[in-house]
């Protein structure tokens, strides 16, 4: 949902806080999950074990996820939970500190290769059922609502010059408030979460500062 955002600074200051659970014995478990992961989209990992481009990551995917049904992104989402599954309780490797580790990554491009994971997740796992059920509606609005959604994203940029904790939490009530005028009430909440749960992985220094979703209608 978000772009690339060159965090270089935050992410050599969030990679000074210990990251607890994550032990070097697990490093190569994860890039091989990684590594059967990307074949499903015809990439690989370098000999360094580097990551490929992740716009090129992104722009094959998206092929799937913006399709005119939802069975691309029923694809997508059995592809996401493949990589889950096999990470499993290794995914606390997933976290600003060790993924520079158990990777050759761009810092820059770390914090979208985290979030991507968690909220790939909760799209695919957490909120499947939603995600498929209203993926019409979700897909219309990055059509119809692209101008408001970019607006969204221009100023995170602007605001991430700032206080970067308030830049996201502004982001998410930006991101839900569009989905929310578009989709109803639970599009608002799904996207809210998926931001959020983006942000606490990717930046967990921010978890406090965020806002606390509202709850679904169907909760």
């Amino acid at each position: 949902m978000k772009a690339s955002i060159c965090l270089v600074i935050v992410l050599l200051a969030v990679s000074t806080i210990a990251q607890q659970g994550c032990d070097p014995s697990q490093y190569d478990s994860v890039r091989q999950c990684y590594s059967k992961f990307f074949k499903n989209y015809k990439l690989t990992l370098g000999a360094d074990n580097s990551f490929p481009s992740y716009e090129d990551f992104d722009a094959l995917r998206g092929k799937d996820k913006s399709g005119l049904n939802n069975l691309g992104m029923a694809r997508v989402c059995v592809f996401q939970n493949s990589l889950s599954d096999c990470i499993g309780p290794n995914s606390v490797c997933i976290n600003p500190t060790d993924l520079l580790k158990v990777f050759n990554v761009d810092s820059k491009y770390a914090y979208s290769w985290i979030e991507d994971f968690f909220m790939n997740n909760y799209e695919c796992f957490t909120e499947y059922k939603y995600t498929m059920n209203n993926f019409y509606c979700l897909q219309t609005v990055r059509i119809i609502g692209k101008d408001k959604l970019f607006q969204c994203k221009y100023q995170l940029d602007v605001d991430m010059n700032n206080d970067i904790c308030q830049a996201e939490a502004s982001y998410a009530t930006c991101m839900m408030s569009v989905y929310e005028s578009y989709c109803g009430k639970d599009a608002g909440v799904y996207t809210c979460n998926v931001v959020k749960t983006g942000v606490e992985h990717a930046l967990p220094q921010c978890t406090s500062n965020l806002i606390s979703c509202p709850k679904y209608s169907f909760a």
